[in-house]
């Protein structure tokens, strides 16, 4: 049976959908659809996508006091919004959970009892410090000190000092066990993430708080059989996905929905990998299961440079106010811009005017410009009838065209995007896809249909060409409908075939159809209009004037060059193949860069500002003829462009792909 289990995060009820929810979603989302799809004609696959929502914990019940409404109440809300947003976003999920469901609550005893039954539950004194936010305890050395107080680093508030008998678990009898997990190939992907949890594991576990005091903090699963406490919100949150598929019997007996678990993948965010691949392999050990098959991290997204903070109104992007101006046809666009935009495993940077770009340049200029000139000519020279393609139909340059742009492509085309989205990677997938799609728009060009036209006896090669064209708009639907599902579906419509919707493409060859009329399926947006709703978008109190400069003394301005001192500097757009810190510095990493002819070192300042995991995969500007110097030990041989004075606030980055090596001017 082929089966395929993806969950993303339950999200916590702190907040309502916002970009970060939004792009794990929707890859979840478009990693389902492209399964059901890859195997519709398999009656015995499988494919099942879990999303939903943890909803206790002392957070909710601070949240729901300061409100004066009872922590269901408040979690209902927040459900209803997530759900109504899901919707509209397009999101196919077969279930939501919710950890307040009674079925939650039986998954959570039953897993209770056999971690105790496996030894491995203790009662023991705590007295440490503990962060709302996170809902996690900290360690000394995972907290910072700011205006004299403990704080967390992910929050910047103070973290609470508590004290309590709790109930433990024993997470240094697994440690074994992981460090042989973690050789699993591609368990923990990316590489640097694995790389990370092995070190952490290597250095050393603790028992981990399993439980928390019911006066301290009262939202929460009762302890089986102590009702004076309530089991800790992350081990409670970590059983959904084992709840989604039945329980533990169910997964044990491997029935109905249990017999999914061997095909489990989670999708996460690099914030919370150490409870996913250190904590709940573990625990899933102690209770008699398997692991799940993989877990796959995928980075941040800032905004302008910027993390994502509900104190930062321009970071706070909202898909449903995008989709509120632009209407729910540009679901699919943002749907598309986060798919594509964005390496998954590594950090992304969210601007307005990049997702203009890709949906003017992207959908609109390539995507519907080829189905609009294809259904418009076909409509105008042949009528609405496409009939199918017959083989050895065109001739003379015709025939020469479609054998050198479109002819034996699209196999090679298919296999890739099919290689893409197997291996997590959406970008590469949709990028793929794009290489069809712009190939006939080429072939349109070169063929000029509307000259074939006119002559009556060419009409054999303008049918060809045209059902070529129509071909490649049936099958680029097809591989791109998992991100953009409503946008596939108007373009089969318009070429007569939407009873291949959640099919996959098999055999080249247009099978014929009755066209409809062409119709914009990406509209253009005025840039009048996009810079309109970029100022609103971003609209932020302005930044605080800049310190003015001492009495009598004067700012120089930069030196003028002329345009050949420019023309001396050799920037070339490079890949990070490996980053690591550089050994007793706080600023520097090390980098090893693809710059096209070769591999080359760089050391950068940038440790203050990036970790070694968010560089690696990512495209980077590179000074390629900076004279090399030694850094630290280190021979850097060039330097990487980052914006920021006394402190590094973004890498420079391209709207587009481009291949390293490639010359930037």
């Amino acid at each position: 049976m082929a089966a395929f289990y993806v969950t993303t995060p339950i999200y916590y009820v702190n907040a309502v959908p916002h970009l970060g929810t939004f792009y794990t979603t929707v890859v979840a989302d478009a990693l389902a659809r492209y399964h059901r799809a890859r195997h519709h004609d398999d009656k015995t696959s499988r494919t099942y996508f879990l999303t939903g929502l943890d909803e206790h914990g002392l957070k909710i019940q601070r949240i729901a006091a300061e409100r004066g409404i009872s922590e269901q109440a408040y979690c209902d809300e927040v459900a209803a919004q997530f759900q109504a947003t899901w919707r509209q976003m397009e999101i196919a999920n077969d279930d939501f959970i919710r950890t307040t469901q009674s079925r939650h609550t039986e998954a959570v005893n039953e897993i209770w009892r056999r971690l105790k039954a496996s030894g491995d539950i203790e009662t023991r004194e705590y007295e440490g410090l503990y962060c709302v936010g996170c809902e996690e305890f900290k360690a000394e050395d995972e907290v910072i000190e700011e205006g004299g107080e403990k704080v967390c680093p992910i929050h910047r508030k103070p973290v609470e000092r508590v004290k309590e008998k709790n109930y433990f678990f024993n997470l240094p009898r697994y440690q074994d066990y992981l460090l042989e997990l973690y050789q699993k190939p591609g368990f923990i992907r990316p590489e640097s993430r694995r790389n990370e949890v092995e070190s952490f594991v290597r250095g050393g576990l603790k028992p981990i708080s399993a439980s928390r005091i019911k006066s301290a903090v009262g939202w929460g699963i009762p302890v089986p059989d102590d009702p004076e406490h309530v089991v800790y919100v992350w081990i409670d949150a970590l059983i959904n996905y084992v709840t989604a598929l039945g329980g533990p019997a169910a997964i044990e007996r491997g029935e109905g929905n249990g017999a999914l678990w061997s095909a489990a993948h989670h999708l996460i965010a690099k914030d919370i990998l150490r409870f996913h691949a250190v904590y709940w392999p573990a625990m899933l050990k102690s209770a008699g299961l398997p692991p799940p098959k993989g877990i796959f991290c995928h980075g941040y997204l800032t905004v302008k440079g910027q993390k994502i903070s509900k104190s930062i109104p321009a970071t706070r992007v909202d898909p449903k106010a995008i989709v509120a101006e632009l209407g729910d046809s540009f679901v699919d666009s943002l749907r598309y811009f986060v798919l594509r935009e964005y390496s998954l495993g590594g950090d992304g940077d969210f601007t307005y005017e990049a997702l203009f770009q890709r949906h003017e340049s992207d959908l609109g200029n390539d995507f519907g410009n080829l189905l609009n000139r294809t259904v418009s000519m076909a409509q105008r020279y042949l009528g609405p009838v496409m009939p199918a393609l017959v083989a050895g139909g065109a001739r003379g340059v015709a025939q020469a065209l479609l054998q050198q742009d479109a002819g034996r492509e699209p196999k090679e085309i298919r296999a890739e995007v099919e290689k893409a989205w197997e291996a997590f990677e959406p970008s590469r997938a949709l990028e793929a896809a794009w290489r069809l799609i712009r190939a006939h728009n080429k072939l349109i060009e070169d063929a000029k249909p509307w000259a074939l036209a006119k002559d009556p006896g060419r009409r054999p090669e303008l049918v060809a060409i045209l059902s070529h064209c129509c071909e490649s708009l049936r099958w680029a639907a097809l591989m791109v409908a998992p991100a953009m599902p409503v946008a596939a579906k108007e373009i089969l419509r318009q070429l007569g075939r939407e009873q291949d919707l959640g099919t996959w493409p098999g055999e080249w060859g247009w099978p014929g159809g009755t066209l409809a009329q062409a119709q914009p399926v990406f509209p253009r947006i005025e840039l009048e209009r996009q810079a309109s709703l970029v100022a609103r978008w971003m609209s932020v109190e302005p930044a605080p004037a800049a310190a003015k400069p001492a009495a009598g003394a004067e700012l120089a301005p930069p030196a003028e060059i002329a345009i050949d001192d420019f023309m001396k500097i050799d920037l070339r757009v490079a890949k990070v193949l490996a980053c690591e810190k550089v050994p007793k510095s706080d600023k520097l990493l090390k980098l090893t860069l693809d710059v096209g002819t070769e591999q080359r070192t760089v050391v950068s300042g940038i440790a203050g500002t990036y970790e070694p995991g968010d560089l690696v995969g990512r495209t980077v500007i590179y000074l390629a003829n900076l004279k090399a110097a030694k850094i630290r030990g280190v021979i850097s041989q060039g330097m990487i462009l980052a914006a920021g004075d006394a402190d590094v606030l973004a890498l420079s980055a391209l709207d587009r792909n481009a291949p390293p090596g490639t010359r930037v001017r």
